[in-house]
């Protein structure tokens, strides 16, 4: 084990000691990267990067069921892009509305036409990912997007 990482264990002992609220969200296994809880006068504050938005979530949940009774969750959805995932759009025969947000309610920001292929950026949930192509970012039903295997 090497300085750097000798000191890294260090630190992530200490804060776990002052803060069990930490080891708790690192004990659950939600994938954040940069978990950093600060528990002051009554509010808890989480923030990192979370590789899914179901685990900002879950963070709640988990903060709730520990007495945690305010909580200002400042964790972000990672951007994935730099893996290169793509989805086709599976689509019977008509167009894919991409929206502004996860949300019929958020307007359509433009449409991919069926068999596209587009980009993964980011999970929100599993039920809306935010995909981009050349031309259009934004967030699709993942009902119709099928991923496709990297060649």
């Amino acid at each position: 084990m090497g300085l750097f990482d000798s000191f890294k264990k260090k630190v992530k002992e200490t804060s776990e000691e002052i803060n069990p609220l930490h080891k708790i969200l690192t004990d659950a296994n939600l994938g954040i990267e940069n978990l950093q809880v600060v528990n002051a006068n009554g509010t808890v504050t989480v923030t990192g990067s979370a590789q899914e938005g179901e685990a900002i979530e879950k963070v709640n949940e988990l903060l709730a069921a520990n007495g945690v009774l305010s909580v200002t969750n400042n964790l972000g959805v990672a951007d994935l892009s730099h893996l290169g995932v793509k989805y086709r759009v599976a689509t019977n025969s008509s167009n894919l509305n991409c929206r502004k947000g996860p949300s019929t309610d958020n307007e359509i920001v433009g449409k991919f036409p069926k068999d596209a292929i587009v980009q993964l950026v980011k999970k929100h949930n599993a039920t809306w990912h935010m995909v981009r192509n050349d031309e259009i970012e934004g967030f699709c039903h993942t009902d119709y997007l099928e991923q496709v295997q990297n060649t």
